[in-house]
């Protein structure tokens, strides 16, 4: 059985509802295993009540990383990239540096950072998640994947970022783009790669006050809310 849990639901916005309060975090349990995706600095839970066995940041931005401006004591895993770790104001004790596209084990989980195009200043990764039964991937923050055709393949649950349905937020600065893709264009590369499960995370503005409007347009979708739990 895998569990997760959506600790939180927005992403770095001034907007909330009553349905979306804090940063966007995902806990996945399987086997007693508890793996925490984030921990940004608007959290409802302290590290001690979420008590993971490992923690996994994508990037260091404030919604996402915490250390980036609070010195959060805690002796649990916390995996993270180069960029990442030197990006922040603090460090965590345990800190664990990963190498994207190299498989991961802790515990029963298998996981493996991938690079996404997101933030120039930060760099980001995705994640894809394995265990025994289930394949996730998780796309909190982008506007694409280095490697989609390889990161998409055999995924059963696709989670990703719904920072905005159909405005344009992504920008350009010479050859490079940045900023959020649209979740139509993520629906769209879940169909092309038969991923029948999608959940959106990190919601925007526009996600927040059309809501009610996309789950009547595409009922193929889910909408994260804070709280919200799924037993696979």
């Amino acid at each position: 059985m895998l569990k997760l849990i959506f600790l939180g639901t927005k992403g770095e916005i001034e907007e909330s509802s009553e349905k979306h309060q804090y940063h966007s975090s995902l806990l996945v349990i399987s086997n007693g295993q508890r793996l925490l995706i984030d921990y940004g600095m608007l959290h409802r839970y302290n590290l001690e009540e979420l008590a993971p066995d490992a923690i996994l940041i994508t990037h260091a931005h404030p919604d996402h990383y915490v250390w980036l401006e609070q010195d959060i004591q805690t002796d649990v895993p916390v995996y993270l990239t180069e960029e990442t770790l030197e990006y922040g104001n603090f460090r965590p004790a345990n800190s664990r540096v990963i190498e994207p596209d190299k498989y991961i084990t802790e515990g029963s989980f298998q996981f493996c950072a991938y690079r996404v195009i997101h933030s120039i200043r930060c760099p980001a990764v995705g994640y894809k998640l394995k265990t025994q039964h289930q394949t996730l991937v998780y796309n909190s923050d982008l506007v694409d994947m280095v490697n989609k055709a390889e990161v998409l393949a055999d995924v059963d649950y696709y989670i990703g970022d719904g920072s905005a349905i159909k405005a344009n937020l992504v920008r350009r600065r010479g050859d490079t783009l940045f900023g959020h893709t649209r979740m139509t264009t993520q629906i769209n590369w879940c169909r092309k790669y038969g991923i029948q499960n999608i959940i959106f995370t990190h919601l925007g503005r526009e996600t927040i006050a059309g809501e009610d409007e996309f789950r009547r347009e595409h009922p193929e979708a889910l909408i994260a809310y804070d709280g919200m739990e799924i037993i696979m």
